[in-house]
């Protein structure tokens, strides 16, 4: 059996995933890699898909072929994309390899328990929380081309979506990707294969009232306070200053529309993508994890702290509207804690 890989942006991508579940493999399979277009997000669900797809099927042979030896095909090597898939395969770099510069992060695995315990021997006894802001802070400074206002935002964006994965995912390791396009906009995707937002929000009985599927939980995670963690009587007051308070996901996807760009999340088996003009859509994939991607512009970005003050602020007014939600954002979702 022959399957073609379409053009790798968001929606192609998120598709193909879904395709790909709804397959029945009965002897080998070839994935045909005719691509016309990649981009970091799209790379990222496909090759976590077709892993996820080729573990389903594990006493079959699968194999991958370029037809083609054009842009896409040399863009997507170099960022490590094949070998992402498996590193049996010999086209292109390993994750992580490429040396990246100030247009891209190469598709790199990210393991965040290791993360911390790298700082630790270093002799810096921080929090698990500090030491994923740092590692944020050295990805950032890819992207940032010394615009420190720029790579202010992109650490505390790469860091809100880091910091969920250990705490809800029940997964220590994420994979990350971004670009900085010619059009003065930048994105960057992050995925983790752990349990998936609906899996994690229902273990709270709370809100297992009514998440009841996936779609649920997307649109509900992007609100303001809501957490697994949540729980009538705690109101945010731990000690912990990285306790989560459920702002993470809604502060990125509002900055996203802030500054012109898009935001997409993927769980399971639905995705909802968000653009600038605040209009968004739901439709069909499937994921094991979760899958987000963010753009923004650079083009009137001034005062990265003024922003996410701003969103802030309108979070904890739209929380005090939700029953199940924490009303007040943490220290981290407020701003980064000057680790950089």
């Amino acid at each position: 059996m022959r399957y073609n890989i379409p053009a790798l942006e968001t929606k192609k991508a998120l598709k193909f995933a879904k395709e790909l579940d709804d397959l029945t493999v009965d002897g080998d399979f070839t994935f045909n890699a005719n691509m016309s277009w990649v981009r970091p997000f799209g790379m990222l669900v496909a090759a976590c898909s077709m892993k996820q797809f080729r573990n389903k099927y594990p006493d079959k042979r699968f194999r991958i072929e370029c037809s083609t030896t054009g842009e896409s095909i040399s863009y997507a090597s170099h960022m490590g994309f094949f070998k992402s898939i498996s590193d049996k395969l010999s086209i292109g770099k390993e994750p992580g390899e490429a040396a990246g510069n100030n247009n891209y992060i190469p598709i790199t695995e990210l393991d965040l328990r290791q993360i911390h315990r790298d700082e630790i021997s270093n002799g810096r006894m921080v929090e698990m929380g500090d030491a994923i802001e740092m590692k944020a802070s050295e990805l950032a400074k890819v992207l940032s081309r010394d615009n420190e206002e720029f790579h202010l935002l992109i650490t505390y964006l790469i860091r809100e979506m880091l910091r969920n994965i250990p705490e809800h995912a029940d997964c220590n390791k994420a994979w990350i990707c971004g670009q900085y396009w010619s059009d003065d906009t930048a994105e960057i995707a992050i995925i983790d294969e752990g349990i998936g937002i609906q899996s994690s929000l229902q273990r709270n009985m709370i809100h297992r009232k009514y998440i009841e599927n996936d779609e649920d939980a997307i649109t509900s995670a992007i609100k303001a306070g809501i957490s697994q963690t949540f729980q009538p009587s705690k109101r945010n007051s731990s000690a912990d200053p990285w306790a989560n308070s459920g702002f993470g996901l809604y502060m990125v996807s509002e900055i996203c529309k802030e500054l012109h760009g898009s935001f997409c999340l993927a769980s399971g088996t639905k995705y909802i993508n968000i653009n600038s003009d605040g209009t968004n859509n739901i439709g069909d994939t499937f994921f094991k994890g979760t899958a987000i991607k963010m753009t923004i512009s650079t083009k009137s970005l001034k005062n990265s702290k003024a922003i996410i003050k701003k969103i802030s602020n309108q979070g904890e007014a739209q929380a005090k509207t939700i029953r199940n939600a924490f009303k007040k954002a943490s220290m981290p979702s407020k701003g980064l804690m000057d680790n950089i």
